[in-house]
């Protein structure tokens, strides 16, 4: 999943998301379903460009579309939620963009960040009604603790979608962790879980 690092500044910064920065977001319309769902695919698609983006512009984009999806009027699939997971008390943009995308797609997804303590423990039990997690490692001192990790939960029949920007800075390391799917996007992951639960629903029947 190819999370690209973003410019604190950026000369090519769309109107669309540097007018966002300092807006009062209440006099403004509503967006729709179809609006919010465009406009979050053309700002991963901008992300993932890498050049019409600021940090800031990524964060303005974000909370508004935060703001706007519980009127959108989005039909979940399930009330499961998928946990979207990783090692830091600061939530990742990836971790943001990944579930606005999902719910925009009637997906339930939650953040759940897993931070291992200093003799090794990690503080945090999984529902065994889990599936699927989602892993998203921006920074390679993660990587340590996602081994230990996945040791501690090996045992579980889970799949385990992984991705960021370590993994597309050195494709290599992906050998270390050949039991996990490696979405080549943050936009495959959808298609990634449609298909895991559809396998899952043909093996119940």
């Amino acid at each position: 999943m190819r999370i690209d690092l973003m410019p604190a500044m950026c000369k090519n910064s769309l109107p669309i998301y540097s007018n966002l920065l300092e807006a009062d977001y209440a006099p403004m319309p509503p967006l729709s379903w179809d609006e919010l769902r465009s406009f979050a695919y053309q700002t991963v698609e901008n992300w993932e460009r890498g050049n019409c983006l600021s940090a800031a512009d990524l964060t303005a984009a974000l909370n508004f579309m935060k703001y706007n999806i519980p009127s959108a009027d989005i039909k979940y699939v399930s009330n499961r939620e998928i946990p979207i997971c990783y090692f830091s008390h600061v939530v990742p943009k990836s971790a943001d963009m990944l579930q606005i995308l999902l719910a925009v797609e009637g997906i339930k997804s939650c953040q759940m960040p897993i931070v291992q303590a200093s003799d090794g423990y990690f503080d945090l039990e999984l529902d065994d009604n889990h599936k699927i997690l989602i892993f998203t490692i921006p920074q390679y001192n993660h990587l340590n603790s996602f081994k230990e990790f996945l040791k501690i939960i090996q045992a579980k029949k889970l799949n385990i979608l992984v991705g960021g920007n370590v993994f597309y800075l050195k494709p290599s390391l992906k050998l270390d962790f050949s039991n996990c799917i490696f979405p080549n996007n943050i936009k495959d992951i959808l298609p990634l879980i449609n298909k895991i639960n559809s396998s899952a629903s043909e093996e119940k029947v």
